[in-house]
């Protein structure tokens, strides 16, 4: 899934969901007063600003890239997200091996592990959902975002003339 920011003088700015969730969440906590004029950041029902706001938006992210608060901001970030605990894979149950039936039915219950490296290498047993390890990563770490996805946002938010997000 995606999210499309069209501007109302025809520019574009395409983010996946994994991208667009931290950048959204990251403006409105830089920006509320701003952001405040449009209530669905995190869905694509066509909410969004004005070409005023849109161009406040972009000089306080400017402003923010231009003194570190974006990196500090992305630094705080990660070192958060680095420390979070693996999860039990809850399609395997935390064992490395699929069971059910659909499990079964690929074969994932004899699959041997020769990836080296690999925890269980030498083992018997395969789960496609934590690739055999019986854990992932919590699902916070899946969205990334980058001192250059803010950049991109900035200069659309600059040239757009006011957007909605779809």
């Amino acid at each position: 899934m995606g999210m499309d920011v069209y501007g109302n003088k025809g520019g574009y700015f395409r983010s996946t969901i994994w991208h667009w969730r931290p950048l959204a969440k990251l403006v409105c906590r830089l920006a509320p007063t701003v952001t405040r004029q449009c209530k669905h950041w995190q869905s694509n029902d066509g909410d969004g600003l004005n070409d005023t706001n849109s161009r406040k938006l972009a000089k306080v992210l400017r402003r923010a890239l231009a003194d570190g608060t974006v990196a500090d901001a992305l630094a705080t970030r990660d070192a958060k997200l680095a420390k979070m605990p693996d999860k039990a894979c809850t399609t395997c149950h935390g064992t490395g091996i699929r069971s059910d039936s659909l499990g079964r039915e690929q074969g994932q219950t004899s699959l041997l592990i020769e990836e080296a490296g690999h925890p269980r290498h030498g083992q018997r047993g395969w789960c496609n959902g934590c690739s055999g390890r019986g854990t992932v990563r919590p699902s916070e770490t899946w969205y990334s975002l980058t001192m250059a996805d803010v950049q991109e946002f900035a200069d659309f938010l600059d040239i757009c003339g006011g957007f909605q997000i779809c």
